[in-house]
């Protein structure tokens, strides 16, 4: 037991000191930024906020104080409320945020090694054999480019869980399946794609190890130990989804889930921080660097070597092997069926003039050819002696396969080529949750708790003097691979009070780069922040800037009405110092601070200018809609449904949308609903009626910032952008984006009200 300890907290040690020297600078640094100031900053402040300035599940919690006056901000991100009891005792000691979220962002590195430890250590009962699995999973070279998401790094959790998971296996302790369901919970506390990521591995997990193995009871009892923790879970997903999806109507678009899953080639993508395998970036795509190293893929090769799925069973049935060669020959037709639009296009089989086959795309006969293989994999010998033996080394290279598919997202592609017309990760969206993920790549995460497993596993095969070399291999070729060339510590920004007596605080000029800090600044200036930086925007954020930009001075009367108003300018972002003469025209200003770098004023509270109007009036019936340019039909504005839009391509000259009514007559109103597409509003649109077609008369004609402002303000869900109309005998309206615009233009729905 003595000896068992010291080996414990000798790992621990050694854990603990390649997590320093890994990310060093950091722990002499401990109030500087990790890799850059975006998101860093970000989940600091949501450290911050879910530790210390509210209590979870509160009113006061999900309407955190950026993106004023929108409620449910907190709910743009991950709360990473599951980091906090490690991060908050240091930031309440310090004082500084940064020195909590920092030693949180190193102990990732050490927990992440200890739980992969203690999983391969309840598998093989060595810890020498333990550390390559700790190595593998918490220094892997995957990890270095998602040092800005302390939230994917927290995945700690998920190599406790299935080490429970397997200790429930062995003894059938209670203990052991609480802490399972416990660390699930916490899982997906730090990180919420965890949660359901790890909730697909265990289901395979039980699977393999419990349906048809373990007594009903104990299937039984691990039911309920992980229903209790999907009751904890519960309170935390009912108020996202009624946050983002109710209230704002926020939905993540398949075109971001495919941009944000990885290729096929993602394996020789590496991060370009990396010390040793910089070089190798096949196919570049965002999260998507998935290279895993050459030792771990060395040591896979030597597990699947030994695991022999291949190996012949004399035992077998000629039925089952009649079956598998079936398949075999089935699954070589549908390969060749694929290639064939690669080398001909369009490829028909004909007789006799009919037309028998027709193959002009090679993803669906590829989809039905990967659904063989699988079938072909579930009858080789060594995988149905592997599973009637229940045997983890062949569940982890098995899962590590699956989970990396899923990480391919909805549309697997190789070099950006779809490859399947419906993916496996399509089917998981079906389930509740799966659709509202941006990035299925960090399913990868997943897979690298496998990898590491098979990599342990893979040595533990070895015995005597062989083990202990390899060992000692495997540790020094895992840290070189997912060693970083250099680890960036940033200096954080420098604190910028807001002068005294203001009640609301905005930091200028909005942009991605400032607002992170500008979040920063409110730790320590703890006022309600115009400004905000997430996951989401708020829908009325991208109009304010916009308004913030054109130098209308309408927004700052509108701010200021809800109480006096701080302003903190960065003259690094305002070097032609647009922002500054906008601030100091307006009529009451106070300058309280003018230092080389930046500038302060307070703007007292006064009357906010007239809002634009609500939609009001009875709906007139349009006939047809046509535009002169877009992305996709104009129809689709008319369509009844919010998720779909017409738009426009940015910097798109002069495009016209014509709106062509059933009959003539009074029309009150344009409603331009914008949805989603908050961002897209027209940079400049005038608004021409005609009785006929003919004869146009002008009605308006401005930015449409304001009333996208007023919508996302008024209405999250649909931003109903009101553009009065006020005449007689219409029959036709023409919108016109006079111009071009950095910004695409688009209409979610449209209606016309008299």
């Amino acid at each position: 037991m003595i000896a068992r300890g010291r080996a414990v907290l000798l790992a621990c040690a050694g854990y603990t000191a390649a997590a320093v020297a890994y990310t060093w600078p950091l722990a002499a640094r401990l109030n500087g930024v990790p890799h850059d100031r975006f998101d860093p900053l970000l989940t600091t402040w949501f450290l911050w906020w879910s530790g210390t300035q509210a209590v979870p599940l509160t009113a006061r919690w999900w309407n955190a104080p950026m993106f004023a006056p929108a409620t449910g901000v907190f709910a743009f991100s991950e709360h990473l409320l599951g980091l906090t009891p490690i991060a908050v005792p240091f930031t309440l000691l310090s004082g500084n945020p940064l020195v909590g979220h920092n030693v949180a962002f190193i102990a990732t590195y050490v927990l992440s090694a200890i739980c992969a430890h203690f999983l391969a250590y309840t598998l093989t009962k060595r810890h020498d054999v333990s550390a390559v699995a700790a190595v593998a999973f918490a220094f892997a070279p995957y990890r270095l480019p998602q040092a800005p998401h302390i939230q994917v790094l927290a995945s700690f959790w998920t190599p406790l869980c299935l080490g429970a998971l397997h200790r429930y296996a062995q003894t059938r302790r209670t203990r052991w399946i609480v802490l399972a369901s416990g660390a699930w919970v916490l899982q997906g506390l730090s990180c919420g794609y965890f949660a359901l990521f790890l909730a697909v591995l265990v289901a395979l997990w039980f699977l393999w190890f419990a349906i048809g193995h373990w007594p009903v009871r104990h299937v039984i009892a691990a039911s309920a130990a992980f229903g209790a923790g999907a009751l904890v879970l519960a309170p935390f997903l009912y108020g996202y989804q009624s946050i983002l999806r109710d209230t704002y109507g926020f939905t993540r678009s398949i075109g971001e889930m495919r941009a944000f899953s990885a290729d096929v080639a993602s394996l020789l993508s590496a991060g370009e921080d990396l010390l040793v395998w910089s070089w190798v970036r096949v196919f570049d795509r965002p999260e998507a660097n998935l290279f895993p190293g050459l030792t771990i893929v060395v040591l896979c090769a030597l597990a699947l070597r030994a695991a022999r799925p291949f190996a012949a069973d004399v035992t077998e049935r000629r039925r089952t092997v009649l079956v598998r060669r079936t398949l075999a020959v089935l699954l070589a037709v549908l390969l060749a069926a694929s290639a064939l639009p690669f080398a001909y296009g369009t490829w028909q089989l004909t007789i006799g003039g009919a037309r028998l086959v027709s193959i002009s795309r090679g993803d669906k006969p590829l989809s039905v050819a990967f659904a063989v293989a699988l079938l072909l994999l579930a009858f080789l010998p060594g995988v149905r002696a592997a599973f009637r033996r229940r045997s983890a080394a062949a569940f982890y290279v098995l899962a590590a396969f699956v989970t990396w598919i899923f990480a391919l997202g909805p549309d697997p592609t190789l070099m950006g080529q779809r490859l399947l017309y419906r993916a496996p990760y399509s089917w998981l969206m079906l389930m509740p949750g799966f659709d509202g993920l941006r990035v299925p790549a960090r399913f990868w995460t997943m897979t690298l708790v496998c990898l590491a497993v098979t990599g342990a596993l893979a040595v533990h095969r070895l015995q005597g003097s062989a083990r202990r070399i390899a060992v000692a291999l495997a540790i020094a070729g895992l840290l070189v691979d997912g060693w970083p060339a250099r680890f960036a510590v940033l200096a954080a920004p420098p604190i910028r009070p807001s002068p005294d007596g203001a009640a609301f605080r905005l930091d200028l000029p909005i942009s991605d780069a400032g607002d992170p800090q500008a979040l920063y600044q409110q730790m320590f200036d703890p006022k309600p922040l115009y400004n905000g930086f997430s996951g989401f925007t708020a829908p009325h954020y991208p109009a304010m800037k916009a308004l913030l930009e054109e130098g209308d001075e309408r927004v700052l009367r509108i701010l200021a009405a809800r109480g006096p108003l701080a302003i903190v300018i960065d003259h690094a972002g305002d070097v032609d110092g647009t922002q500054r003469a906008l601030v100091r025209a307006f009529p009451g200003v106070r300058a309280v601070r003018a230092e080389a770098e930046w500038s302060s004023y307070l703007i007292p509270q006064g009357d906010a200018p007239a809002e634009t109007p609500d939609p009001t009036g009875t709906p007139v019936r349009v006939k047809s809609v046509t535009a002169s340019a877009g992305k996709a039909p104009a129809g689709r504005a008319i369509d009844g449904n919010l998720d779909t839009a017409w738009s426009a391509a940015k910097d798109t000259p002069d495009i016209v949308f014509t709106i062509e009514l059933e009959e003539s007559g009074a029309v009150g109103q344009v409603v331009v609903e914008l949805a989603q597409y908050a961002a897209d509003f027209p940079a400049r649109l005038r608004i021409d009626v005609s009785p006929d077609g003919a004869q146009w008369s002008t009605v308006s004609s401005g930015s449409g910032a304001l009333p996208a402002y007023y919508a996302g303000i008024r209405h999250p869900k649909e931003v109903p952008a009101v553009f009065p109309i006020g005449r007689d005998g219409v029959r036709f309206i023409r919108l016109e984006q006079t111009g071009t615009s950095a910004r695409d233009w688009s209409i979610a729905e449209l209606r016309v009200l008299r």
